[in-house]
């Protein structure tokens, strides 16, 4: 088989794994990410609890990320039509509502798990620094922070006829890459996540030694899991795609040869789209980590939701069927 042949073989293997993969995680991401908002504000035991309000935070965050990036993607490999390379608008704003949603999310899932620490901790003074009122003032902060962040990117993005949508300004790609990419969204947010599940972890093995309800000690062993097993799969997603990312920044330029461009470009699109199963598989894996999540969710869905609709089903079935009939077409009948 001639090198050409291999090229074009892997060049549609990998459209079409962009494809596939990006209808399946948009769909699955966005009625994971729906079904936790619907829970963790429906639910009471859920309410005024400030970890819950992170992943509330972090589960509408991460529905703009999954609705940016794979539309955009699905546009572009079955349309073969990319607005950012079309509308200079759209090519400055999307890379800063993009990376505002991410860094977010991101910012989010290490303060869950700062919280967590701080609810579980031994040290009265700490748990009494876990309050909601605090969750809202550093959601706040993070929101503004990553906005104001953001605007560079809207600056330094343009339009050009070789290589479309990019950034053109040398200082501000390198900083993009050995920052922001390397740093910003890989160590930072990796090491401070891990640290404090780590203590969550270690501080409700032992949280029955302290003076606390027993209801709040199961809520506590299960919002430590949940953000536990979150933390574990940010890390194992994020491990493929900076491995390779290294790897690019220091072969980028080191090539010719379209064979090695073709695989490099999908073996990029597939630690790519496993990184964005982050933003994705937060509810599924609530539910695989969680016995007692999955019975809230039943519970919620079949016999509080469905029985809703079913009695107001039953209901207007009912009224229809016992309506009277008004005089005026009994008359006319007549």
């Amino acid at each position: 088989m001639s090198t050409v042949s291999c090229v074009q073989i892997i060049t549609i293997v990998s459209q079409q794994f962009i494809i596939y993969s990006s209808f399946i995680i948009l769909i699955l991401g966005l009625v994971g990410n729906i079904l936790n908002i619907i829970t963790f504000t429906s639910l009471k035991i859920f309410r005024n609890n400030q970890c819950i309000f992170y992943i509330i935070i972090a589960s509408i965050v991460d529905c703009g990320t999954l609705l940016i990036e794979f539309i955009t993607r699905i546009q572009l490999n079955i349309y073969d039509y990319d607005l950012t390379n079309i509308s200079i608008i759209w090519c400055k704003i999307r890379p800063m509502i993009f990376h505002t949603c991410m860094m977010i999310s991101l910012t989010t899932v290490c303060f869950s798990s700062f919280d967590q620490y701080l609810s579980t901790s031994h040290y009265y003074r700490l748990r009494q620094m876990s309050s909601l009122k605090l969750s809202k003032r550093l959601t706040f902060i993070n929101i503004s922070f990553w906005i104001i962040y953001s605007i560079p990117f809207g600056i330094f993005y343009e339009i050009t006829s070789v290589t479309g949508c990019t950034i053109l300004n040398q200082g501000f790609k390198f900083y993009f890459s050995f920052v922001h990419l390397s740093i910003l969204n890989g160590v930072i947010p990796l090491i401070t996540a891990s640290v404090f599940s780590i203590f969550s972890y270690r501080n409700v093995r032992h949280i029955i030694r302290l003076q606390i309800p027993i209801v709040r000690r199961r809520l506590d062993r299960q919002l430590t899991a949940m953000v536990l097993i979150r933390v574990l799969y940010l890390f194992i997603v994020s491990i493929p795609f900076g491995l390779f990312f290294i790897y690019t920044l220091n072969t980028s330029n080191n090539t010719n040869d379209s064979l090695r461009t073709a695989v490099e470009q999908l073996i990029t699109n597939i630690t790519s789209t496993f990184y964005y199963l982050n933003y994705a598989g937060s509810f599924y894996l609530y539910c695989f980590s969680s016995n007692r999540f999955r019975r809230q969710i039943n519970y919620l869905l079949f016999k509080k939701i469905w029985q809703k609709c079913y009695e107001k089903i039953l209901f207007k079935t009912t009224v229809k069927r016992n309506q009277i009939v008004p005089i005026s077409k009994i008359s006319n009948f007549n």
